[in-house]
């Protein structure tokens, strides 16, 4: 994989390589780039899709460089502006008496920051909800003017992203933050990063495209967008300008119609296990005579001298030019944008939009620039004969052009140290389109207790949706286990659950980010359950988009979808040489007798060759390999 990596580089060409578990990925790209920074005195940008692998990779520069003798590199992490407390918040918050008498763990937070002990999420010891988080974390940063910049961890960290001295030799930075900077270089000619660097790699890849259209998906709620006007009819009128009273008025007044109408129709769907809604037509709106109005107001904003609210003007400026493509896109102006609402929370929705063609936006931005990029990750190729097929739904996903690099297959033993378990006994989730759900969930419900008193415990429980998750729970609240159940906590962070998980050798039940992203080895995991084959929903806007764009649906879009996550759950499982485990997967569609096409195509992409549909072969397994191991132990 590093010559691989070299051959690209020297060649100015860019490769997509899997790289299976255990192989030493990061090592693999971190070698060749560390003689590439040596030799050019160039940094290398390095992007995942997660803080943890960020930090590890923080940690493997230093190591390997050392070893090298490398001794003077110097690499920074650039996390989200939401991963950084804000020095100015804390204080304003404090200043104008906003912490509630009961709010003593908050009070506790804001104080630390104050003083300086918390600059990041990551120094905290305790956990933090997402609500006390997002009020004192860094906001629409004023940068320079900022009078805390000096102690600021946010501010210290764009500074080194974006010298173009050599400052610092590695960048590691979530994908995210790569694409808003490329986005960012084509419109304006400036990014936030360097454009000295002289290697692009990107890790977790099977995450790119939808952490790229993450980052060019723009998002509405009705209370920002009242609060942006209002600034827009304060800068207006500081400059003397009232004409444009009417149109404010008239954005107010239709946007509180556009997100009432909404709102509605979603509380109008009966379920979905989307959590994206498509927008039907909105005929109560006069877009065309909205459309007119942004036009307006954006010239009469563009005609203002700008003084010293220049930066201001211009987020204003911008604000408009969206609120005039959202209007243009649900009047059915623009048909090049995808459109869909979600709850926020239970009385909020938001309006989402992005344009349909991720892979154009990479195909100029990215894999024609004048360095290399390295893609990589364990789960981006499908089931195939040759690299064509296998690397076929990645490569148009993300309009890759490059070389296709061979397949590194992990080295554990899989055969001998886990066994695929696949029921053929469960009913069906849906028969013939009807909501079967509740009678499949209590089946499952049955099946996990009985599969975790086998492991006594040590088990993760993956599910497609939080609906099933929440029955799946109310069931076994009904029930007494020999085991302790913990639920994925509410928030980013999963580190207390993880931990109550290994000291409890409990069962850990979760979906989303469970689902990959998280580091489980020895005894403390003896066992996945994967609840559903994770098909995408086809309600789904983004993918009823795809399927409309497709000839095949189930084997361009469904299939090759559900086995880059599916290979990221069951990949959960054995972690190190050394690690047992069964893989049960509750979903009777991929057993023997379902007979479904594509069983074969997801058997021969998983890692796991040992297969079983007999429970009393799960049994034997366990009791020699797994309750064997812990007792030695």
């Amino acid at each position: 994989m590093s010559l691989d990596i070299v051959e690209a580089f020297t060649d100015d060409s860019n490769l997509i390589i899997e790289a299976g578990v255990g192989i030493g990925k990061s090592f693999a790209y971190l070698i060749p780039s560390l003689l590439i920074n040596e030799r050019l005195r160039k940094p290398v940008i390095i992007a995942t899709s997660s803080i943890q692998l960020s930090e590890q990779i923080y940690d493997d520069v230093y190591t390997i460089a050392h070893r090298l003798g490398f001794d003077e590199v110097r690499a920074v992490i650039g996390k989200g502006m939401a991963n950084y407390s804000c020095q100015e918040r804390t204080e304003r918050i404090i200043e104008m008496g906003l912490i509630k008498e009961e709010e003593h763990f908050f009070e506790s937070l804001v104080t630390q920051i104050s003083s300086g002990k918390i600059k990041q999420r990551s120094d905290i010891s305790f956990g933090v909800s997402d609500k006390d988080w997002n009020r004192v974390s860094v906001n629409n940063c004023t940068y320079e003017k900022c009078s805390y910049r000096n102690t600021c961890e946010f501010y210290k960290m764009r500074t080194l992203i974006k010298t173009d001295a050599r400052v610092v030799d590695f960048i590691v930075v979530n994908q995210d933050l790569l694409i808003r900077d490329l986005i960012r270089k084509y419109e304006t000619g400036k990014g936030f990063m360097t454009d000295s660097n002289v290697l692009t790699i990107i890790d977790e890849a099977h995450n790119f495209e939808e952490k790229v259209r993450s980052a060019l998906t723009l998002k509405f709620n009705l209370s920002d967008s009242k609060k942006s006007i209002r600034n827009i009819s304060r800068l207006l009128d500081s400059r003397g300008v009232y004409t444009h009273l009417r149109s404010i008025d008239m954005l107010v007044y239709e946007l509180e119609n556009i997100f009432k109408t909404v709102k509605d129709q979603i509380d109008s769907y009966v379920s979905s296990e989307s959590e994206r809604y498509s927008i039907s037509t909105i005929s109560s709106v006069d877009f065309q005579a909205l459309i007119e109005h942004t036009k307006e107001l954006i010239t009469s904003m563009s005609l203002i001298d700008t003084g010293k609210k220049e930066r201001q003007i211009d987020d204003s400026l911008q604000e408009l030019r969206d609120f005039h493509t959202l209007f243009s896109i649900l009047g059915n102006v623009k048909s090049d944008y995808l459109i869909w609402s979600q709850k926020a929370n239970k009385n909020t929705v938001e309006l989402s939009y992005c344009p349909k063609n991720i892979k154009d936006v990479l195909t100029d931005r990215l894999f024609s620039g004048r360095n290399s990029v390295i893609l990589t990750s364990a789960t981006i190729c499908q089931s195939g004969s040759s690299l064509e097929e296998r690397y076929d739904y990645i490569t148009k996903a993300l309009g890759f052009k490059g070389v296709l690099g061979e397949q590194q297959f992990s080295p554990y033993k899989y055969e001998e140290n886990a066994l695929m378990y696949v029921t053929n006994d469960m009913p069906l989730y849906r028969v013939k389109n009807e909501d079967n759900k509740e009678v499949f969930l209590k089946a499952a419900t049955d099946k996990i207790v009985k599969l975790c008193n086998l492991t006594e415990g040590r088990t993760l429980v993956l599910f497609s949706a939080k609906e099933d998750l929440k029955l799946v729970i109310e069931n076994l609240s009904k029930i007494k286990v020999n085991w302790q159940i913990i639920v994925q906590k509410e928030g980013s962070s999963q580190d207390s659950a993880i931990t109550e998980f290994k000291e409890s050798n409990g069962v850990l039940f979760g979906t989303g980010i469970f689902w990959e992203g998280i580091n489980i080895s020895g005894s403390d995991l003896s066992q996945v359950i994967i609840v559903r084959l994770p098909f995408p929903v086809p309600s789904d806007p983004i993918t009823e988009h795809k399927i409309n764009n497709s000839k095949d649906p189930m084997n361009e879009i469904f299939l090759p979808e559900m086995l880059i996550k599916l290979r990221q759950g069951t990949g959960r499982l054995i972690r190190t040489e050394t690690d047992t485990g069964i893989i049960s997967i509750l979903d009777s569609r991929l057993s023997e007798g379902s007979n479904k096409p594509y069983r074969k195509s997801v058997l021969s992409a998983l890692p796991f060759k040992t297969y079983t549909e007999d429970f009393n072969m799960v049994e034997k397994f366990v009791s020699e390999k797994v309750i064997s191991k812990l007792e030695q132990h």
